[in-house]
C-alpha cells in the first residue's frame, strides 16, 4: 500500500532523471501536491547518501520529518530526524536531517562531512536565510572546499531558468502537480459580489486581501451572505484561526492575509467545492532610502500561481483574481533586498565573509551593504575597518535583530537586564499594546514607549486572556514574547547577571534601551522630528512621549490607499523615547567628535577670548556652547583687534 502511495505522486515519474543526473548543482520546480519534499531526500538516501534538508519553518521540519520516517518505516529520531536552533530529535545514526535553513545551524551540521547532499526545500521564498546559505553553499561547491557532493534545490514557482543560468546551466526538472480542474473567471468591478455570487452557487470562499482594515472592510460588506464568514491575520489567537479550517452547515467565506497562501489545506465543506478570490494586492516592507516602509503593492505572477493552487487540491475549484497582470511583476522581490542588511552583513563577517563576496543569485545593493556596515559601527559591533567587535560577535548569537541585541549588551552593563530582556521580547513582536488604547490606564509613562510596553506587561502578568482583551493587551503577542524572552534566557551566558540591580532605576533601564536606537536620533522642530539632513516624520499615534526635544526611534513609513482610493504616505517614528545628548557620549563614543576652538573672539566684559565648542553625534549638533578659551591660540590676535576697532 505504501509503494502504491509513493507511485501515485508525480515526481516518481521523474526518479529516474533525476537519479541519473552528475551535476553538482539540481533545480526541481515542482507543483504543490508533486510529492518532492517527501520523497526526494528518501531517493538519495537509497543510493547511499546522508542528506541534508533545510526548510524556511519550524513547522514544516518538524512535520516533514515525521512524515518521511512514517513512510520509511523508521523509529522517528534514529534514520530520519530534525534540529532547529532551539529543539531536536536526532542521533548520530541519523542519515536525513531537517533542519531550519540559518547559515550558522547548516555550516554546524555540515562540519566534518556528515552529509553528502543538501536539499532546500521551498527556494521560491528566498528568504535571508536561504539567499544566504545558497549563495554560501554555491560559492564553496564552485571553489572545490564544499562539505557536500551535490545541491539540490526545491520549489513550486521559481524563476529556474535564470538560476540555472547563473548555476552553471544546473539541469532543471519541471514536475507537475496534482490537481483537479480549475476554473478561470473574469472579475467584476466588486470583489464582495463577485463572493456573494459564489456563495449564492454554494461554494465555500476564500479571499485574498492585503491587511487587517480590508479584511474588516470586506467581512463588513459580505454580512447578511447566508455564509459563515472568518476573518484570519497574524493578530488572531489560534481558536479564531482554527475556524477555517472547520465544515459549516452554510457555506463559509475565509477573508486572509498572505498567511493562508501556502501550509495547511483549506477543504471545503462536505458537499461543495472550494473558489478562491484574490484582490492580487499585499503589504510588504520594502526599503525606502534605507527606511523600512510598510507598502500596499500588487502581489508577483508567481505569488498570484501560489494562490491560485490553494483550490483544485480536492475537487474542482474556480478562481477570480482582481488584480491586471500587466501591473504585476513575474516573481517577488526577496526579502534579502527589501530589509536590512546589518544582521546577515555581521553574521557572514564572523562566518568569515564578505557580503560583497558571497554570488548571491540576487545581486545585494553595495550601498545597502555599506549602510548596514555604518549601522554596525554605529552600535559597536563592528570598528571602522570593518572588523567585528567582541560585542559584536555577542550580539550575533542572540535571536534578536542587531539594534535589540544591543540594549541586552547595555543593560548587563547598567544592571538592569531583568526588564531590558522583556523589553526586547516585546519589541521583536512590535507590541502588545492595542491599537484601541484601553491600555493607557496601565501606564503613566510619557517619556517613553518602550518604558510603557513595560509598564504594560507588568499589569499583563496578572490578568487572564480575557482580562487582556478588555484592557486593550494583544494577549497572542504576550505569549510569543513570553516564548522568545525564554529562548534569550537559554543562549545567555550563564556567567551574565539576569536579576537587576537592586540600585538600578528606570533611567537605566531606558540609557540600556537608547544605546541599541542610537543611530536613529531626532530632533523635534515644531512638532515634528528630524534626523540630521533627512525629512521630517511624525510620531505614531499610539505613542505616549509628550514634547521630547531629543529622542531616539525606529523610522517606519506607510503607504496606502485610504477608502475613497486615494493614495497617502505617512512618515512616523515608532519605539519613541526622550533621550539627553549627554547619555549617548557614555554609550556610543565612537560616534561623538567634538569640535573646540571655532569662532574666537575677545570678550570683553570676562577679559579673554572665548570660543565655540560643538558636540556632534553620528554627524548631527546636539551641543553648541561658548566657552572660555585664554589658552587660544588666536587669543592675542582678537586681543588686538577688539582693541582697535575701540579706537575707530
Amino acid at each position: 500500500m505504501e509503494k502504491e502511495k509513493k507511485e501515485s505522486l508525480p515526481i516518481e515519474a521523474f526518479k529516474g532523471e533525476i537519479l541519473g543526473s552528475d551535476a553538482q548543482y539540481i533545480i526541481i520546480e515542482a507543483e504543490t501536491g508533486s510529492g518532492k519534499s517527501t520523497m526526494v531526500p528518501q531517493w538519495y538516501h537509497e543510493l547511499g547518501f546522508k542528506v541534508l534538508v533545510t526548510e524556511p519553518l519550524i513547522e514544516t521540519v518538524r512535520g516533514t520529518s515525521e512524515y518521511v520516517a512514517e513512510l520509511m518505516g523508521v523509529r522517528f529520531g534514529t534514520t530520519v530526524g530534525f534540529r532547529t536552533g532551539d529543539a531536536r530529535q536526532n542521533s548520530p545514526e541519523t542519515e536525513i536531517l531537517f533542519c531550519t535553513d540559518g547559515l550558522a545551524l547548516v555550516r554546524e551540521m555540515s562540519s566534518g562531512n556528515r552529509f553528502d547532499i543538501l536539499v532546500i526545500d521551498e527556494l521560491h521564498e528566498w528568504n535571508t536565510n536561504q539567499s544566504t546559505l545558497e549563495a554560501w553553499a554555491w560559492k564553496h561547491l564552485q571553489a572545490g572546499d564544499s562539505f557536500f557532493k551535490k545541491i539540490v534545490v526545491l520549489s513550486a514557482t521559481l524563476d529556474s531558468a535564470e538560476l540555472s543560468r547563473k548555476r552553471d546551466n544546473a539541469p532543471v526538472f519541471k514536475v507537475p502537480g496534482r490537481q483537479y480542474l480549475i476554473s478561470d473567471r473574469p472579475a467584476s468591478r466588486d470583489l464582495s459580489a463577485d463572493v456573494k455570487a459564489l456563495v449564492g452557487e454554494g461554494y465555500d470562499v476564500l479571499v485574498f486581501q492585503p491587511g487587517e482594515a480590508e479584511i474588516k472592510q470586506t467581512i463588513s460588506d459580505l454580512a447578511g451572505c447566508g455564509a459563515e464568514l472568518i476573518p484570519f491575520y497574524g493578530k488572531l489567537e489560534r481558536h479564531e484561526k482554527d475556524r477555517a479550517y472547520r465544515s459549516y452547515g452554510k457555506p463559509k467565506v475565509i477573508v486572509s492575509t498572505n498567511s493562508l497562501e501556502t501550509g495547511r489545506t483549506i477543504l471545503p465543506s462536505p458537499g461543495r467545492k472550494l473558489a478562491v478570490v484574490d484582490s492580487g494586492m499585499e503589504r510588504r516592507i520594502e526599503l525606502l532610502d534605507g527606511i523600512e516602509s510598510l507598502i500596499l503593492a500588487p502581489i508577483a505572477k508567481a505569488r498570484g500561481k501560489q494562490r491560485r493552487g490553494r483550490t483544485g487540491r480536492v475537487g474542482e475549484g474556480v478562481y477570480i483574481d482582481h488584480c491586471p497582470a500587466s501591473t504585476r511583476p513575474e516573481y517577488p522581490v526577496p526579502e534579502i533586498l527589501r530589509t536590512r542588511l546589518d544582521q546577515t552583513v555581521l553574521r557572514l563577517a564572523i562566518a568569515g565573509y564578505d557580503a560583497t563576496e558571497l554570488p548571491f543569485f540576487h545581486q545585494l545593493d553595495v550601498a545597502a551593504i555599506a549602510n548596514a556596515k555604518r549601522s554596525l559601527h554605529a552600535l559597536g559591533s563592528m570598528n571602522e575597518n570593518g572588523a567585528v567587535t567582541r560585542i559584536g560577535k555577542f550580539m550575533a548569537r542572540l535571536p534578536v535583530s542587531v539594534q535589540y541585541a544591543r540594549m541586552i549588551v547595555e543593560a548587563e552593563r547598567l544592571g538592569v537586564m531583568d526588564d531590558v530582556l522583556t523589553i526586547v521580547a516585546i519589541l521583536e513582536q512590535g507590541s502588545i499594546r492595542a491599537r484601541d488604547g484601553k491600555w493607557t490606564n496601565l501606564t503613566q509613562e510619557e517619556s517613553s514607549d518602550l518604558l510603557a510596553e513595560l509598564d504594560v506587561w507588568t499589569a499583563a502578568e496578572k490578568m487572564s486572556g480575557q482580562q487582556m482583551r478588555e484592557s486593550g493587551i494583544f494577549a497572542p503577542a504576550i505569549f510569543k514574547a513570553k516564548d522568545l524572552r525564554r529562548k534569550l534566557v537559554s543562549v545567555l551566558p550563564s556567567s551574565m547577571r539576569y536579576a537587576n540591580d537592586p540600585k538600578a532605576t528606570r533611567l537605566d533601564i531606558l540609557k540600556a534601551c537608547v544605546a541599541g536606537m542610537v543611530d536613529h536620533l531626532y530632533r523635534n522642530e515644531y512638532g515634528s522630528y528630524r534626523n540630521g539632513g533627512s525629512g521630517t516624520r511624525e510620531l505614531a499615534k499610539e505613542s505616549v512621549v509628550k514634547n521630547g526635544e531629543w529622542v531616539t526611534a525606529k523610522p517606519f513609513t506607510i503607504s496606502g490607499k485610504n477608502q475613497r482610493g486615494r493614495s497617502f504616505t505617512l512618515n512616523l517614528i515608532t519605539q519613541v523615547s526622550k533621550v539627553d545628548p549627554a547619555w549617548l557620549v557614555e554609550i556610543a563614543p565612537q560616534l561623538v567628535k567634538i569640535e573646540t576652538g571655532l569662532s574666537p573672539a575677545y570678550d570683553p566684559n570676562q577679559d579673554m577670548c572665548i570660543s565655540t565648542a560643538r558636540t556632534n553625534f553620528n554627524g548631527q549638533l546636539v551641543k553648541e556652547d561658548r566657552v572660555q578659551t585664554p589658552e587660544h591660540e588666536a587669543a592675542s590676535q582678537e586681543l588686538a583687534k577688539w582693541l582697535a576697532g575701540q579706537m575707530v
